[in-house]
């Protein structure tokens, strides 16, 4: 008996034009990787820089109104290299647990935290929230130096994602008209989606998807302040 997963397609913003994108970013190497009848799909937002810049959930949205109905979406940064080329299959599996998945997070997260981990402290500085019970695996850096740092077991139900690599069902997107909030153009977007996707009755969790992250994530001036104004947002909305 033959199996076949629903198409998967990968939406992902750059910087880097689309003629060098599978050479100089960590996403495009690792798909040129994949075997082609198991390679995902691609809708790419390249030359993503300068005065008319996109913020990702602008791009984001633009994906689940156009994309075909039937098929997985994962939105992933370029900085990414996945290291399953059964991707597609295994998130279909995960999709059958979970209505938004990621690779980590965390769950008994206080209502209003702005990240998986981090947090604002009363002086408003980031730091990161112990109390909280992780989930997931990551590698760093060098996708030929696999050395994951591990959060905790997975999968396992979360509270917030780590929007570095977050995927759903696409018609389950569009029939609970879930989306992500524009005024968070490139920090908090993903707990902010996390938020929404809870708020409409999804199940959030992660899943063990090997992939390496080229960047270990940045909590300056710009998270803080998007982090105050998600924090607003949600005190404005809790019921």
């Amino acid at each position: 008996m033959e199996f076949s997963p629903p198409p998967l397609v990968l939406v992902c913003a750059s910087k880097v034009s689309a003629r060098l994108f599978a050479r100089a970013t960590l996403l495009g190497r690792s798909l040129q990787s994949i075997p082609e009848k198991l390679r995902p799909g691609l809708m790419l937002l390249a030359d993503n820089i300068g005065p008319g810049i996109s913020g990702l959930p602008e791009f984001y949205n633009q994906a689940i109104e156009r994309l075909d109905s039937g098929v997985i979406v994962a939105f992933v940064h370029d900085d990414v290299y996945l290291h399953d080329w059964s991707l597609g299959f295994h998130l279909d599996q995960a999709l059958e647990l979970f209505d938004l998945v990621g690779v980590v997070g965390s769950s008994k997260v206080p209502y209003g935290q702005p990240g998986w981990w981090h947090a604002l402290d009363q002086e408003g500085r980031p730091h990161r929230n112990d109390s909280v019970l992780r989930s997931g695996s990551i590698n760093h850096f060098d996708p030929a130096l696999v050395r994951p740092d591990w959060y905790g077991p997975a999968p396992m139900p979360c509270d917030l994602l780590d929007g570095v690599f977050l995927a759903a069902r696409i018609d389950r997107l569009r029939e609970y008209s879930v989306r992500f909030d524009p005024q968070f153009q490139f920090h908090c977007y993903d707990a902010d989606f996390c938020y929404a996707a809870r708020s409409r009755g999804f199940r959030l969790g992660t899943w063990p998807i090997p992939l390496t992250h080229g960047s270990p994530g940045g909590f300056d001036a710009a998270w803080v302040m998007a982090a105050r104004q998600l924090q607003k947002k949600l005190v404005s909305e809790k019921p």
